[in-house]
């Protein structure tokens, strides 16, 4: 695959970026707890919530580009010679990212399921300098390691016992982990493509790829759905992951990725278990205490030393 040429942008364009992608991380760090919530309640398996959300995604993307005007949502039309590539792509953030992940924490807590998140970014910083050319530079490192040990400092003063939640944490654990290779390897090399579509059209063929090659597979789960379980609540939660962490959080991502580097990018994945030790604090499952205001601190400035360091474009 040929190196991505990136285009500079104005400072403003940037900060509405990290803007969008801080959003976008805040959704995807409430989603965890709510779909461990939906598994446990024992009416939707894990692989059928994976197929919910992609298929919800994807009837949303399309109900918007039918309704909102042109000047929102795009053309809605892509070129024949990308399809392979948006299927490509479309296997690997939303086929076998989202799905993976979902899985993954069926199998594993959702402390241990956002440790693994935390990997993204390193992942991602090695792929740009091997494949695109990005400077490896000591800010940039010092940002990323620096970020990774608030967040992991963070997840693990947050840590809860698993017993009776995961019932394979080595397997789910390795899902997440696949997962986040997988929008590693998003990040890294389908900049040029991105850059020719309106982030609706480009997200509504991609989740309508992903619905064609993930939920097939997922039928057998989608079948046991206990839909006499789903009360209320676990609607309400089920509607958020649709609307939240899947509509909204990958078009801020998009948005997002024509305006930043893809270590920027993903350096955000720092911010899921914050947000997730933020949300439990609030509702009375964990306290905040001064570890988790540290880890905060790290967190943060490991994303601005990414977000200052040196690239091909400075953005």
């Amino acid at each position: 695959m040929e190196p991505e040429k990136i285009t500079a942008v104005s400072g403003k364009e940037r900060l509405r970026g990290h803007a969008a992608m801080l959003l976008a991380a805040v959704f995807w760090g409430a989603m965890s707890p709510l779909a461990k919530q939906v598994m446990l309640s024992g009416a939707v398996p894990p692989l059928a919530l994976s197929a919910i959300r992609i298929v919800g995604g994807a009837v949303v993307f399309w109900l918007a580009g039918l309704l909102l005007p042109r000047s929102v949502v795009g053309s809605g039309e892509i070129a024949l010679r990308d399809l392979p590539v948006l299927l490509l792509m479309s296997v690997l953030i939303v086929s076998a990212n989202q799905g993976l992940y979902i899985v993954g924490i069926g199998f594993t807590t959702p402390f241990e399921a956002t440790v693994m998140t935390t990997m993204t970014p390193v992942f991602t910083m090695l792929l740009a300098a091997l494949f695109i050319g990005m400077p490896m530079s000591f800010k940039k490192v010092g940002g990323v390691a620096l970020g990774l040990g608030g967040a992991l400092l963070l997840a693990f003063s947050s840590k809860s016992d698993g017993a009776g939640v995961a019932r394979n944490p080595m397997l789910g654990n390795l899902m997440c982990l696949g997962a986040q290779v997988c929008a590693a390897v998003y990040f890294t090399m389908f900049r040029r493509v991105i850059d020719r579509y309106h982030p609706f059209t480009l997200l509504k063929w991609l989740f309508l790829a992903g619905s064609v090659t993930w939920v097939p597979f997922t039928w057998p789960s989608l079948s046991a759905v206990r839909l006499d379980l789903i009360d209320s609540g676990l609607a309400v939660s089920i509607a958020f992951i649709i609307l939240f962490p899947t509509f909204l959080s990958y078009l801020f991502m998009v948005y997002a990725q024509k305006r930043l580097k893809p270590t920027s990018v993903a350096m955000y994945n720092y911010v899921q278990p914050l947000t997730a030790a933020v949300l439990a604090s609030l509702m009375g499952l964990a306290v905040f205490g001064w570890s988790n205001i540290l880890a905060a601190v790290m967190i943060f400035s490991g994303v601005a030393l990414v977000a200052l360091s040196p690239g091909k474009s400075q953005c």
